[in-house]
């Protein structure tokens, strides 16, 4: 993608815009997402309430991921990404009209969620894509965001944790977390009209992208880390939360973890955002992997408040360790696999099938092992999400850049 001079500040000025963008969805999902999971959790009493939401969640985002791709090619993808911000609002609204009976709408709740994270990812990872490139380095506006994103989380799972801890009933503590989650999604709504329309309209292939020929290898190799990540991209996230609820049976407390993860991904995001180049970017990912591991050993030993804290610093580390490289590679291998710029949304909607077949897979899975062995399940399936980023490395390294720094 070329720009003149004179496109640079109005470029800049428009990464900016989304970077802001991605505060706001941060600060609202950091004040709600976890707590919806407790939310359920609490009224429920059932653990597979929760994952039968995010199972739901899963399987439709991809389907509705590559429609909603279709449309940002065909039509405008400004308007994909404020049809998910609206979808969000909506989501909270629904939470607030359902009130103590939304756990039994948790497939109903988790179709609309499904459909609103593929219409706001899809928007997102195109201007992410687009934007990556108009700045110093890849890494360093993928880590900027990282580290935008993760400050915003870093103050809002506390303050969430503690309205709802002492507000006069627990609900009317939920019912404010969520309606304020709702105000931000309407200012973020406001927000996206200053993002310029793209009405050029082009096919939509997706073939080539979804199944790579044999010479681009890259990119084969990328859709199989996509699938070995399994439900790693947020898996850890919400279960984390409702393990710590039952440990502790305290929103307050719970808030108070999320954002101690927060503040040690943020810190680290933010030195791996400045430092890794691409000739480190496997020795970055390795570092991440073995942290990642220890962790992962951590909590089979036993699910304590000890461990529970342990293995939420120890990830936290790992996950920008790894992810901002990762995320570099996959949109450089995009980048040189594509043959022009314009089928850039073609791969992000490739990319995410496998990993949708990762998470449906991972989280039918945990059901299982849950429904078997209780909380033993449960870290047997945290032992094994910890253990695929080792597939996901080994598939990474393999690729030609990556194995060759010098091929960059």
């Amino acid at each position: 993608m070329s720009s003149t001079p004179s496109d640079q500040p109005k470029a800049l000025s428009k990464a900016w815009l989304i970077i802001a963008l991605n505060a706001l969805y941060s600060i609202a999902e950091a004040l709600c997402s976890v707590f919806v999971s407790v939310y359920f959790y609490v009224h429920s009493l059932d653990i597979n309430t929760v994952l039968l939401h995010y199972l739901t969640i899963y399987t439709v985002t991809p389907i509705v991921f590559t429609l909603a791709g279709w449309y940002a090619k065909s039509r405008d993808r400004t308007y994909v990404f404020r049809i998910g911000l609206v979808l969000h609002a909506l989501y909270y609204a629904s939470l607030l009209y359902l009130r103590e009976d939304a756990y039994l709408y948790v497939v109903h709740l988790g179709v609309l969620l499904g459909v609103t994270w593929g219409f706001f990812w899809a928007g997102n990872n195109t201007f992410q894509f687009d934007f990556s490139t108009q700045m110093r380095s890849r890494e360093y506006f993928v880590g900027l965001i990282s580290s935008v994103s993760n400050g915003a989380r870093l103050i809002a799972p506390v303050i969430s944790g503690v309205i709802i801890s002492f507000a006069p009933t627990t609900q009317v503590g939920y019912r404010a977390i969520f309606s304020v989650a709702l105000v931000i999604y309407l200012a973020a709504i406001a927000l996206s009209f200053r993002i310029p329309h793209d009405k050029s309209r082009q096919p939509f292939n997706i073939k080539k992208a979804l199944f790579p020929p044999k010479e681009h290898r890259d990119w084969r190799l990328v859709m199989a880390a996509s699938a070995s990540l399994a439900g790693s991209f947020h898996i850890f996230h919400f279960l984390l939360a409702i393990i710590m609820y039952m440990q502790s049976s305290s929103e307050a407390q719970v808030g108070g973890y999320v954002s101690m993860q927060g503040l040690v991904s943020i810190a680290t995001a933010f030195m791996v955002g400045r430092f890794v180049v691409p000739k480190t970017r496997a020795t970055f990912m390795f570092w991440g992997v073995v942290t990642l591991i220890v962790a992962g050993v951590t909590i089979m030993w036993e699910i304590t408040m000890i461990t529970l804290f342990a293995f939420a610093i120890l990830r936290s580390v790992s996950l920008p360790l790894f992810g901002i490289p990762h995320t570099g590679i996959r949109f450089e291998v995009m980048q040189r696999t594509a043959a022009a710029a314009s089928e850039r949304i073609e791969y992000l909607c490739a990319w995410e099938t496998p990993l949708a077949v990762g998470r449906v897979i991972m989280m039918g899975i945990l059901m299982l092992l849950y429904s078997g062995w209780g909380e033993y399940g449960l870290r047997i399936a945290l032992f094994m999400l910890c253990m695929n980023r080792v597939i996901t490395y080994l598939l990474l390294r393999s690729i030609s850049f990556v194995r060759d720094p010098s091929l960059t």
